[in-house]
């Protein structure tokens, strides 16, 4: 009787949602073939058709309009990173983030009509079933409306983000939006790089800091209150340097905190997906 590894059940386990015991049996009955453990484990009910279909990877992709007012972030998932390099898989992907733009949910891009009769739904579900024959699902679809939104994109395709700027300026001026537009690019790629928790003091839940602050004073209970009172405010502060993206260093000049470096701009909001 063939006696499975710990990292083949491991493994199963991990792909399908099932048991232990269950990928247990399931290597034993397939002699450690793991195609025909997944398929024991199907007819046993006990796994799904595609809960052993994982979408590990995925594809950031960006759209801008032209007025440079809309702006929408979208992650679409695939089986294998080959597929993420894929022409037919990036014209897709294409096709899907230029009518994103029309959209204000992920429900309603995937409903929404590319052609008559067909729907980015129905567009994604041919190519699983026709093209690329792996498991694709659109899983994230972040939108900012703003007087300017600018975005980054690093060059793996696998985090992006985007900004929205309120302008105090004359938006017709060329040179000034070819200025804005690199602002808004450092922006977002601080954003990409550093992961803020808020844009500014007040977006930070009440749960976060107090539980900052019980992991502080628990490191210094023989401390006097004075110094502890002083103590909480210098880490707070550290804290939100880190994780506030106002509050920031630029990650490009360290000498410069980003409330600094926008100048006259303000920061509307911003997304990222990773």
């Amino acid at each position: 009787m063939y006696k499975p590894k710990i990292s083949e059940i491991t493994k199963l386990r991990k792909s399908t949602n099932s048991g232990i015991k269950d990928c247990k049996k399931a290597m034993i009955e397939s002699n450690g073939n793991f195609e025909k453990a997944i398929d024991w484990l199907r007819k046993k009910g006990v796994a799904d058709a595609t809960s052993f279909k994982k979408t590990n990877e995925g594809f950031v992709i960006c759209k801008i309009n032209k007025k440079k007012t809309i702006g929408v972030l979208l992650k679409i998932s695939c089986e294998t990173d080959f597929v993420t390099k894929n022409s037919t898989f990036l014209k897709m992907a294409k096709i899907i983030a230029n009518n994103a733009i029309f959209c204000k949910s992920k429900d309603e891009l995937l409903l929404f009509k590319i052609k008559k009769n067909l729907s980015v739904k129905e567009m994604i579900n041919h190519h699983i079933n026709n093209i690329i024959k792996e498991q694709i699902k659109l899983i994230s679809f972040e939108r900012i409306q703003s007087e300017f939104v600018g975005y980054y994109v690093h060059h793996s395709n696998k985090i992006g983000s985007i900004v929205g700027l309120k302008l105090k300026f004359n938006k017709n001026n060329k040179n000034f939006i070819k200025g804005i537009e690199a602002i808004s690019k450092e922006i977002a790629m601080q954003i990409v790089a550093t992961n803020p928790i808020g844009l500014d003091k007040k977006d930070i839940p009440r749960d976060v800091i107090k539980r900052e602050k019980n992991i502080i004073i628990n490191n210094l209970l023989n401390k006097s209150i004075n110094l502890i009172k002083k103590i909480i405010i210098g880490k707070l502060n550290k804290f939100f340097n880190e994780n506030v993206l106002l509050d920031q260093n630029l990650i490009t000049d360290k000498k410069i905190y980003i409330k600094k470096f926008i100048k006259n701009l303000k920061i509307s909001s911003y997304k990222r997906i990773s």
